[in-house]
This record gives C-alpha cells, structure tokens and sequence, in this order.
C-alpha cells in the first residue's frame, strides 16, 4: 500500500472516530476527570490545600527582611551661646538601611498554626479523594442512565410492535368473524398508548445522553451495554459488623470531621498562646548616614544580636474571648463528628441491605421475566382454544415488558449500590470502578 492510500485510510479512520465515539465506562471516568468542571475546581482546591502545611511551617521558620530609606533634607539651624548667634542653612540627603533576621525560640502560637497547617493540608486529601469518590458515581449514574434509558426505548418499541402485531391479527380474526370490534379498539389503543411511551422514552434518552455528553466534555455515540450473564460482585466482608469497623477507620467523610476536629483543637490552643510570652531571637545590621542634624556627615554601622521577650498583659478582653470561641467551635467540631458517625452509619447498614438482598430480588425478577414470557405464549395459544381474549394477550404482553423493565433496573441499582457501599466504606476507588465495568460487554 502507498504512502499516500495510507494517509488518505489514516483520514477515513479519523474522521470515521471523530464522528462515532464509543467509549466504555472506564473511558467515560478518565475523560470525566479532564473536563467534569466540579471536579477541576476540586482539583485546583487540593492544590491549594497542599500549602496549609508550608503556611504552618513558616512559622516556626526564621523570617528575614530588609529596608532600605532615603531623604532628601532641607534644614535651617540657629546656633545661640548667650554671646553670639548664627543661623547656618542645610541641604542633605540621609540614608539608612537595614536587615533583620527573626527566629521563633519560643512561640506556643506559631507550633500551634504549625500543628494546624498539618491537620488542614490532610483534610484537603480527603476532600480531594471524596471528590474522587464522587466522580465515580456521578460518572455511572449517567453512564447507566443512558443504557437505562435506551432498555426503555427497546421495551417501548418491543411493547409497539407486539401490539401492533395483535391488531393486525385481531383485524385478521373480525373479518372472518372470529374477532369483535372491541378487540381491535383495545389493541388500537394499547397500541397508540405504546406510541406515546416510544415519544417520551425517546426524550428521556436525549436527555440522559446530554447530561453524559456534558460530563466527559464530548459528544457519545454509543456506549457498551450489560451483558447478558449477570454476575454480583464481592465485598471485603460478608458481615455488618465487619463493615460497621471498616466504615469507622477508613470512610473519608469521617476522616474530614476528625482533621477538623483537629483544626479545632489547634485554634484552641491558639488562643490560650495569647495569654503566653514569646520568645525571639534578633539579629541585625543598620547602615546609617545623615540620619539627623547631630549626626550630619556621619556614618554608622550598627550590628545587633540578642533576645526579645514579648510579654501579653492585656488586650480589652480579646484573647479571654478568642479562647471561649475556641472552645465552642470545638464542642461544635465534636458534636459534628458524632452525628455524621451515625450518618455514615446508618447509610452502611441502608447499602449493605441492598447489596445483601439483590441476589434473591434478581433471582425472583429473572424468574418473573421468564414466567411472564411463558405466559404471553400461552395465552395466544388460549385463544385460538377460545379461553382467552384479546385482553388477555395485551395484558400478559403488558406484564413481560414490564418485569423485563424491572429486572433492567434492579441491576442498574445493585451496581449502583454496590459503589455506594464501597465509597460508605471508604475504599471506593478506581479498581472498584473497573470490577464494574467488566459487568458491561
């Protein structure tokens, strides 16, 4: 093959890409993390976060600056001894520079930012990786909304042309008279009303695909459905109580509340620093020259190196206030963490119910959908027996696609469930994402 049929394939290829995008659900997550915009700010909020811990450290860190003045003088000076008098006019610039270096000795307050920088720059983690966790699921909610809403779209077109099929055979039977007209209104209106779901199941799907779209930050053409065979998916533990232990230790909301827990601490301890002294050490270097009329033409190099000792007696009350605050948002801190425990809690056993329960409700679904489709063939042959009438098959066709529905989305909600229990239990990530994914063809 040429050069150029090459190039010229590469471009069919491409263009052929570029106008029908398929991805799976994995592609949809990575693509969600390069253009979801909730998650860029949560992204750019993590990095910002990092810089607690600097901001804290800097504290205790010695600190250095400089300053650097100069004037341009004008003076006029009276001398006066009692015998003679002079006035004398003086026109000079004076100079002074200076360079100061500052340590913390000891700074209670300072340890205490220092401590707290610590505690805010892992709780910018956590918020980041519940970010992630967040993604995840917001990612296969709109995932399995579009395959939802396309199973739909197929049950409403499948439910049209059964229907339409009995319509025709009811008109069959009443022309030779084996058939009543009312068969064929109830056919023609159970028909009409399957028109009217395709319309909206058709709109649904649009609109599921549009908030997909929205998400990866491109447009889908198609997306890798469930596969056929169902399988349910393992957990850590088989047990609530085992989970109940997992949920305590690793759920990252709860690590938030503990982090800020800590900040709460450390600003209480910032505040009872204001009622403690301080200790610095001080070097210095002052360059002077001119700097009054007593020292016009003079130079001087002063070099300083001690301790200063800050001392707090009273502020009107400031700091006796900061500390009570302090201690308020703490039991407020407290209080937090105790109720987002049973939160988070109380949604664990709310997952583990579900996930526990889905293999007996799917188990019954898939028997109900194989019972239902058993029944629709009976009952038309029922009415070639004279047993059964048109109602009958309308109904049993009715009740298949109906069951063939609920089975569709009892899966879509165990999937669903199952990354809920994983991220109530802390350990949602990207592994769990892919156990999923391999559920889709």
């Amino acid at each position: 093959m040429s050069v150029i049929k090459r190039f010229g394939l590469f471009i069919i290829l491409q263009c052929y890409w570029h106008n029908s995008w398929a991805i799976n659900l994995l592609d949809a997550y990575t693509m969600a993390r390069d253009s979801d915009p909730a998650f860029i700010a949560a992204y750019y909020a993590h990095q910002a976060g990092q810089e607690y811990r600097v901001l804290g450290r800097a504290n205790l860190l010695p600190s250095v600056s400089a300053s650097y003045t100069r004037y341009e003088n004008s003076a006029d000076i009276d001398f006066d001894n009692g015998q003679t008098s002079r006035s004398e006019q003086r026109d000079y610039t004076s100079k002074n520079a200076s360079v100061q270096l500052r340590q913390p000795l000891i700074n209670f307050d300072a340890y205490a930012r220092y401590k707290q920088g610590i505690a805010q720059t892992f709780m910018s983690d956590e918020e980041y990786a519940i970010r992630e966790q967040e993604l995840i699921l917001r990612v296969f909610n709109r995932y399995a909304a579009v395959l939802y809403a396309q199973d739909m779209l197929a049950l409403a077109t499948m439910k049209k042309s059964a229907y339409a099929e009995q319509r025709q055979a009811d008109i069959y039977k009443f022309k030779h008279g084996e058939s009543t007209k009312t068969d064929i209104l109830e056919s023609q209106s159970r028909f009409d009303l399957a028109e009217a779901d395709i319309v909206e199941a058709m709109d649904n799907l649009n609109d599921a695909k549009a908030a997909l779209n929205k998400i990866v930050g491109r447009p889908v053409d198609d997306i890798t459905p469930l596969k056929e065979r169902f399988e349910l998916l393992p957990l850590e533990a088989n047990k609530l109580e085992n989970l109940q232990t997992l949920a305590a230790e690793q759920n990252v909301e709860l690590k938030i509340q503990r982090y800020s827990l800590d900040v709460a601490k450390q600003d209480l301890n910032r505040g009872k620093a204001a009622h403690l002294p301080r200790l610095d050490g001080v070097m210095s270097w002052n360059n002077t020259v001119s700097d009054t009329t007593n020292t016009y033409n003079q130079e001087a190099v002063v070099k300083s190196l001690g301790v200063q000792l800050t001392v707090p007696i009273f502020s009107g009350g400031a700091a006796s206030a900061q500390v009570r605050q302090a201690q308020a948002k703490l039991f407020k801190a407290k209080a937090e963490f105790s109720d987002k425990t049973n939160q988070v809690l109380l949604e664990l056993q709310q997952q583990f119910n579900i996930v526990s329960n889905s293999k007996r409700k799917l188990t019954a679904l898939t028997t109900a959908v194989n019972s239902a489709q058993l029944l629709v063939k009976a009952t038309k042959k029922s009415i070639k027996a004279g047993t059964r009438t048109t109602v009958d098959v309308l109904n049993a066709e009715s009740q298949f696609i109906e069951a063939k529905g609920d089975l569709l989305l009892a899966r879509y909600n165990y999937l669903q469930s199952y990354l809920n229990l994983k991220k109530v239990i802390g350990t949602l990530g990207i592994n769990d994402l892919s156990a999923v994914s391999a559920q889709f063809k």
